[in-house]
């Protein structure tokens, strides 16, 4: 019996081991699944909390979208308006005119006026108030402006502008005042650099079958008229002094001076000129101003 009993202790000892090892695995895969439902239950909390988070994103971004292109949309028609309000106030303006702004537009105009404004064009067409009205048009006109009200007639702060005058306009304002040079041609003799350098005007006409020419210089008067002064003058290929003798060129032509003078209000209101300088297309006014009113120029 003993012998029976020692024979099945190792038995009875292998099968407790098997038991206790078959537990601790079960226990090992119970504790695995465990570990595997937390981890895709927390997964599954955070999934629908990502999902939230991008959702937000993209309606944030839409919403900037959105925005954005509202603020363009409105820039882009406010500049429409500013175009066409610049275009009433200066009707005589080419219709190729380019009319630009700096800066946001919608914030200056939250203050009641632009802070600048550029007009280029080929011509702008003005009213002379000088004796005799009718219109006088500039050619390659540039103008800079400031502080600039939309609403008529459209004042601003400081103007600067520089435009020409062709030679057959030049010669037709002169003959306003002095009705016998309508017949003159005027062109570049020498062009100028300068207000100190101006260049010369090249005056012809015929006198009583004789050929007569005459230089002129062109300035500005201290009362912002544009004056030109006689220099030389040349009769049937003679020089002849610049007296107003009886057979001196300018009796010839009506003048009692050696000085033609274009009036102020034969140029736009409230522009003054700083320099006329000879071109060969004719006369380069540079001019400036404060305080004009661009619907009464």
């Amino acid at each position: 019996m003993r012998d029976r009993g020692d024979a099945d202790l190792p038995e009875g000892s292998e099968s407790e081991s098997e038991t206790g090892g078959s537990r601790e695995a079960f226990f090992e895969e119970v504790l695995e699944g465990d570990a595997e439902e937390r981890d895709s239950a927390e997964g599954g909390r955070r999934r629908p909390a990502r999902r939230r988070g991008r959702r937000w994103m993209v309606v944030l971004l839409v919403l900037v979208v959105v925005l954005t292109a509202g603020a363009v949309g409105a820039e882009y028609l406010v500049r429409g308006q500013v175009d066409a309000a610049v275009r009433s106030a200066l009707p005589g303006l080419s219709s190729d005119a380019r009319i630009a702004t700096r800066g946001i537009v919608l914030r200056q105009l939250v203050g009641g006026s632009l802070d600048s404004l550029t007009v280029d064009s080929e011509s702008l067409e003005i009213t002379s108030r000088g004796e005799g009205g009718g219109t006088v048009t500039l050619s390659d006109v540039d103008v800079d402006l400031s502080r600039i009200s939309l609403r008529s007639p459209y004042p601003a702060g400081t103007v600067t502008a520089s435009a020409t005058i062709d030679w057959r306009q030049v010669a037709a304002l002169a003959a306003r005042s002095h009705p016998r040079m309508q017949g003159m041609t005027l062109k570049a003799k020498r062009t100028g650099t300068s207000a100190q350098e101006p260049g010369a005007i090249q005056a012809s006409a015929s006198l009583l079958g004789l050929s007569g020419e005459a230089e002129i210089v062109p300035s500005v008067g201290s009362d912002g008229s544009l004056v030109l002064t006689i220099t030389s003058t040349r009769m049937g290929g003679e020089q002849t002094g610049v007296d107003v003798g009886d057979d001196s060129l300018l009796s010839y032509v009506g003048l009692d001076s050696s000085q033609i003078t274009v009036p102020a209000d034969s140029l736009p209101r409230g522009l003054r000129p700083t320099s006329a300088i000879v071109t060969d297309d004719g006369i380069r006014l540079s001019m400036a101003g404060s305080r004009v009113n661009l619907g009464q120029m």
